[in-house]
C-alpha cells in the first residue's frame, strides 16, 4: 500500500486515458484521477498529492492553467505536463507559468512513465523532509537562543545572589546578638524587643525569596536541564539533508566536496544535530571571500573513529585570527557587521556537549578553517 505522500493525481478529460494510466500504475502507486481542472482543484483541497500529472488540452481549463492555479498553494507538489501535441509553446508556457518539472508526450511508454513518477515522488519526499527539518531547526534555534540568553542572565545573577545570601546571613547573626543583649540587659523596652522580632521575620522572608530566585536561576542554566540523551540519530542522513537544503546557495559561492563514509548511529536528537550541521554549513559559506566561485571550497566529511563518529566542515576562506579563536563559541560574540547574533556557534557547542560530544576549531589565517565534531556512538 502506498504511503500518504506517494499519491499521484492524474487529470485528463479523456476517460479512456484515465482508466489506462490508473491500470498501468496502480500496483506501484496510489493513483487518483480527475476529469477536469476544477475537479482536480477540489481534490487537492482534501488530499496530499505528491505528483500532479495533467493533460494540456482540456476544455474549460488547460493543463497550464491548472498548474498556474496550484503552484503557489501547493509549491512542493511535482508538476508534470502530458500532451499529445508537438507544439513546444505548450511546454514553454508550462515552464514559465506553471513551474512544471517534466514534459511528457503522448503516447507515453509505461516504463518511462513509471521511472518519471518514481523520481518525482522521491523528489517530493525529499522536499518534504527538508521543509520539516527547516521548521524543526528554526524551532530548535529559537529555543536554544532563549536558553543561551537565560543561561547568560543566570550566570550574571549568580555572584550578586551569593553576596546577598552572605549579607542576609550576617544580618541574621547580628540580630541574634542584639536579641541576646536585650535579654541580658537590665532595662529592656518592649518596643525594642518587638522591633528585633519584626526585623528577624523580615530577614527570614528575604532569605526565602533569595532561595526562590536562586532556584529559578539554577533552572535557567542549560547545564541543569534534561537533555535528549536517550535519542539517537543517523548523522549521515542529517548531513545529506542539510547539504540538500543549503546546496543551491552554496554553489553560488563555491564548490562542494563531500566524503560521507558509512557510520553507526550517534547519541543526540536528530533535530538538534540538524541545527548543528546547518550552523556549521552556513558559517562555512559566510567565511568564503568574494572571488571566483572555482576558488572557493567547502568540504564536508564524516567517518567512524573507534567509539565515536567524526564530522568535519572545512572552508578555504579567510581563516580566523588568533585573538578571535578563543571566543568563537562565546554567546553574542560575532565578527559580522550586519545580521549576526553571535548565537549560532554557542548553540552548536551546547547541543554537541549535551550529546556528550566535543567540538573543536582549527584555522590558518588567510587559508582555511575546520570545525571538527566528535559524537559518541549510540548503544
Amino acid at each position: 500500500m502506498a504511503a500518504v505522500d506517494d499519491t499521484i493525481l492524474y487529470v485528463d478529460d479523456d476517460a479512456a486515458n484515465l482508466v489506462v494510466l490508473k491500470a498501468t500504475c496502480e500496483e506501484e502507486f496510489d493513483v487518483i484521477t480527475a476529469a477536469s481542472g476544477p475537479e482536480a482543484l477540489d481534490i487537492l483541497k482534501e488530499r496530499e498529492v505528491a505528483v500532479l500529472l495533467v493533460d494540456q488540452r482540456m476544455p474549460g481549463m488547460t493543463g497550464v492553467e491548472v498548474f498556474e492555479a496550484t503552484k503557489d498553494v501547493y509549491p512542493d507538489t511535482i508538476r508534470i505536463l502530458i500532451t499529445a501535441y508537438s507544439d513546444l509553446n505548450d511546454a514553454i508556457d508550462a515552464i514559465n507559468r506553471g513551474k512544471i518539472r517534466r514534459y511528457l508526450r503522448k503516447p507515453w511508454e509505461p516504463i518511462e512513465l513509471k521511472a518519471v513518477l518514481r523520481e518525482s515522488i522521491e523528489t517530493y519526499q525529499t522536499r518534504k523532509k527538508i521543509n520539516q527539518l527547516e521548521t524543526r531547526l528554526l524551532e530548535t534555534e529559537r529555543t536554544y537562543a532563549l536558553g543561551v540568553v537565560a543561561a547568560g542572565v543566570a550566570h550574571e545573577l549568580r555572584n550578586p545572589l551569593a553576596a546577598l545570601v552572605m549579607g542576609l546571613d550576617l544580618a541574621n547573626l547580628r540580630l541574634d546578638r542584639l536579641a541576646q543583649g536585650l535579654v541580658i540587659g537590665a532595662r529592656v523596652e518592649r518596643p525594642h524587643v518587638d522591633a528585633v522580632a519584626s526585623a528577624r521575620q523580615q530577614l527570614s522572608d528575604a532569605v526565602r525569596a533569595v532561595e526562590q530566585v536562586t532556584e529559578i536561576t539554577r533552572g535557567m542554566d542549560l547545564s541543569h536541564r534534561r537533555s535528549d540523551l536517550e535519542l539517537s540519530a543517523d548523522l549521515r542522513e542529517i548531513v545529506e539533508l542539510t547539504i540538500t537544503f543549503v546546496k543551491a546557495a552554496l554553489l553560488k559561492r563555491g564548490e562542494l566536496q563531500v566524503d560521507l563514509q558509512e557510520v553507526p548511529r550517534v547519541v543526540g536528537s536528530p533535530n538538534k544535530l540538524g541545527q548543528v550541521m546547518t550552523n556549521l554549513m552556513v558559517n562555512a559559506m559566510q567565511a568564503l571571500p568574494d572571488r571566483p566561485r572555482s576558488q572557493n571550497t567547502v568540504a564536508v566529511r564524516i567517518r567512524p573513529e573507534d567509539s565515536w563518529v567524526r564530522l568535519e566542515v572545512e572552508d578555504n576562506g579567510a581563516g580566523i585570527p588568533p585573538d578571535v579563536m578563543a571566543r568563537v563559541f562565546d554567546p553574542f560574540f560575532t565578527t559580522k557587521t550586519q545580521g549576526g547574533t553571535g548565537l549560532g556557534l554557542a548553540i552548536t557547542k551546547r547541543i554537541v556537549e549535551e550529546a556528550q560530544g566535543t567540538i573543536h576549531v582549527d584555522s590558518q589565517l588567510g587559508a582555511w578553517t575546520r570545525f571538527t565534531v566528535r559524537l559518541p556512538v549510540a548503544e
